[in-house]
């Protein structure tokens, strides 16, 4: 694969979600710094057509209960729309960004932290995301994005009359969550 691509999967709705690559300015570069940059780097800016989407390539979007539903060569997704993000970077557990996390977090003083997260009620369904950040959750909420590793999903959702809990596998426990579908929280 391309050094400047990076695998994505990234959800916008309940039982909707799209895997395929985006473009990244190097292949150092987090793709949670990417979503919350001020502005959003598209490797050909002339693609795009909203100010705040991201382009994504040979992308699949899968629905719970079918599967595939549809393919794209390229496709643009809002950033408002995205409830969550998780990448297949494994570099995320490598020595290398564990020795720079390390020293940031020596530097800044930070402890993990545990946070539940519950998402608001759309279409009769809701997320309960649990993991650990490191520093303020009051300065990282000014961020579109919170990272948080160690990260838990599970789709609560209603089903002929019953609540049924699902639980959704990540990669590699990693996860980008979206401030904006932050209904309630609970720092431990």
């Amino acid at each position: 694969m391309n050094a400047n691509l990076r695998k994505i999967v990234i959800v916008t709705s309940f039982g909707k979600r799209y895997r395929g690559v985006i473009d990244i300015p190097n292949d150092s570069f987090r793709t949670s710094d990417l979503f919350n940059a001020a502005n959003l780097y598209w490797k050909n800016a002339n693609e795009k057509c909203f100010n705040d989407a991201i382009l994504m390539y040979d992308a699949d979007l899968f629905l719970d209960e079918i599967g595939v539903y549809k393919s794209f060569k390229k496709l643009q997704i809002k950033i408002p729309e995205i409830i969550f993000f998780c990448d297949d970077l494994e570099t995320i557990g490598n020595d290398v960004e564990k020795s720079r996390a390390s020293a940031m977090r020596d530097k800044a003083q930070e402890a993990a932290q545990t946070v539940d997260i519950i998402t608001p009620l759309i279409a009769n369904s809701f997320y309960e995301i649990t993991g650990k950040f490191y520093g303020l959750f009051k300065k990282k909420s000014n961020d579109k994005f919170i990272s948080l590793s160690e990260a838990v999903i599970f789709e609560i959702s209603k089903a002929q009359g019953q609540m049924v809990k699902k639980e959704i596998k990540l990669p590699h426990s990693f996860l980008g969550v979206s401030t904006r579908y932050i209904e309630s929280l609970c720092i431990e």
